[in-house]
């Protein structure tokens, strides 16, 4: 049976690939409100206000947006660095055959032909993968 931080391990993987969608999303949000924040005449007074709403409130008020999506960005790539991190303490093939698995969506049945195991022998085998890279010491 596998440990609870294996399977947890195991949910972060099949997120990796959201977490990094979600990242360029968030990257292209602060790039945007940056340019909005460029727009507001207190900060350049040769441009028109891009709000009804006074120039400082507006400029407090992207400055806030930017400082929430930013804080969400760190934590984003804390995960992913901390999946990375898992990720290349494992052997090469090892590596290989866990991203197949749980980030490239591919069929377990395909992967355990591709290295010769059964269903429950390829299990047994990406976890130990997973608890070896877990309990490496940094």
């Amino acid at each position: 049976m596998q440990s609870i931080q294996v399977k947890a391990f195991k949910n972060e993987l099949r997120n990796y690939n959201y977490y990094l969608q979600r990242e360029t999303s968030l990257v292209n949000s602060v790039e945007f409100l940056y340019d909005r924040l460029g727009g507001v005449r207190g900060v350049d007074p040769s441009k028109e206000p891009i709000h009804a709403m006074p120039n400082k409130e507006m400029e407090w008020k992207l400055r806030d947006d930017i400082s929430k999506l930013e804080a969400k960005l760190s934590l984003l790539r804390a995960k992913i660095a901390y999946i990375d991190q898992i990720l290349n303490r494992m052997e090469k093939e090892q590596r290989q055959a866990v991203k197949a698995v749980f980030c490239d969506s591919h069929r377990m049945e395909d992967e355990c032909k591709k290295y010769h195991y059964s269903p429950q022998g390829f299990n047994h085998y990406i976890n130990k993968a997973i608890e070896g890279a877990l309990d490496e010491k940094i």
